[in-house]
């Protein structure tokens, strides 16, 4: 496959333009007055994508595209297997290149991924992550490079064509290292039912005094998910944690796609803060993840 192939597969196959914005007085048919500020705008559509500074730089969507790939090392991606998209008309866009290697965690396998968030409508740097796939269950979760790598995240100006060109492999896998060893420290403990409700009311809270019908039953599917990992992988803070990204992967209803949601949407946010609650767990226990 080839990346224009590619990016017309995600429907990312269209250019922006920044234009100055003017002034338009209806009243008056000739007042039509330019303005000191920019806009961005979808070349194939003509849809307004959003206001942004004089000293934004557009990047099109096949630079974004060069660029994820150059930091890469050659051969350590593939390219027909991995996916692209955008949301909102394109203010959005975002990429998940499939790596080659295969990692493992137990019994299970993990398929990685690079992903790539950017924008058209100066809402969002172009920031990197990892998304993990586990064999088992086709469970995912993504989740930011950690904050030391945050060289990486590069804002729209003028100075977005003097990145850093290290390639990023060195520290996908540097991440990957530290996901793992705190996936084996969820896997070492278990939660009280206390904790699993808990974790459950991120999603679904039982806590309203009149719970609507839709929470009810999202709750219900959400224990449901949670009891068939934790029979799976094990009563472990890794079986809950499986639970809720295996609900959030295949049974969340979302009027966004699947994908909008794993990177910036709900399912991204519930993910992380059951994590974060799973790891807050550990620490008031005592327990280090070193």
């Amino acid at each position: 496959m080839t990346k224009h192939e590619f990016l017309e597969y995600g429907q990312l196959n269209f250019t922006v333009s920044k234009k100055t914005m003017h002034l338009y007085d209806t009243k008056y048919a000739d007042d039509y007055n330019e303005t000191p500020f920019y806009c961005t705008v979808n070349d194939d559509t003509n849809l307004a994508l959003g206001p942004v500074r004089k000293q934004y730089t557009v990047m099109q969507n096949i630079d974004l595209l060069d660029m994820i790939l150059n930091k890469l090392e050659e051969g350590s991606y593939d390219l027909s297997n991995s996916r692209c998209g955008q949301f909102a008309g394109g203010r959005k866009v975002y990429f998940f290149i499939k790596l080659t290697d295969i990692d493992t965690f137990g019994d299970d396998q993990i398929t990685k991924y690079l992903y790539a968030l950017s924008s058209h409508d100066g809402s969002q740097k172009l920031v990197f992550g990892i998304s993990t796939k586990m064999h088992s269950c086709s469970n995912m979760f993504s989740i930011l490079m950690s904050s030391k790598d945050n060289t990486h995240v590069i804002k729209h100006t003028k100075q977005v064509e003097q990145i850093d060109t290290n390639k990023i492999n060195e520290m996908v896998n540097r991440n990957m290292v530290g996901l793992k060893k705190l996936y084996s420290k969820l896997s070492e403990n278990s939660p009280n039912q206390d904790l699993i409700e808990r974790a459950a009311d991120i999603i679904a809270s039982s806590k309203l005094k009149k719970i609507p019908t839709k929470t009810a039953e999202r709750r219900k599917e959400l224990l449901e998910c949670i009891e068939m990992e934790m029979d799976s992988k094990g009563h472990t803070h890794f079986g809950l944690f499986n639970g809720v990204t295996n609900y959030l992967t295949h049974r969340y209803k979302t009027n966004w796609s699947n994908d909008y949601e794993m990177l910036t949407g709900n399912s991204n946010k519930y993910s992380n803060k059951v994590l974060n609650l799973l790891v807050k767990d550990l620490l008031d226990k005592g327990i280090s993840l070193n």
